[in-house]
């Protein structure tokens, strides 16, 4: 995956996640091989299409404990990291796995809240 498809799951999470954060979402179970849900976190958004699915979650927590979190259950949960980014405001890390690929995008968010998404797809 290439930088450009890190930046435009940024772009998607902003844009999913403007809105009043809805409760009671469920978490979506493809998202369990790339990694368990953030604790304490709140889903804000689900996505699954085109053999695609993304979840968005909320957390209190800081970007660089979750960025942290990630950084270690994705190689525990069997994928390689193929690129990381940090910088002020904003994380992610790049993942690959047999014939898929993960991103996991950390922004910070409104009323200081951390922005956490994670999308599975197919290896492009």
């Amino acid at each position: 995956m290439s930088k450009k498809i890190l930046i435009c799951a940024v772009l998607m999470c902003f844009a999913l996640c403007t809105n009043v954060a809805l409760s009671g979402m469920a978490y979506l179970p493809e998202m369990n091989q790339v990694a368990a849900p953030y604790p304490g976190a709140t889903i804000v958004q689900t996505t699954s299409a085109a053999g695609t699915v993304m979840v968005t979650m909320q957390s209190d927590d800081n970007l660089d404990s979750i960025f942290e979190f990630y950084k270690k259950e994705l190689p525990a949960n069997g994928w390689t990291i193929s690129a990381e980014t940090q910088s002020q405001g904003h994380s992610g890390l790049m993942g690959e796995k047999g014939a898929n690929s993960t991103v996991v995008n950390l922004s910070s968010g409104q009323a200081g809240k951390s922005l956490i998404m994670l999308m599975l797809g197919p290896k492009q």
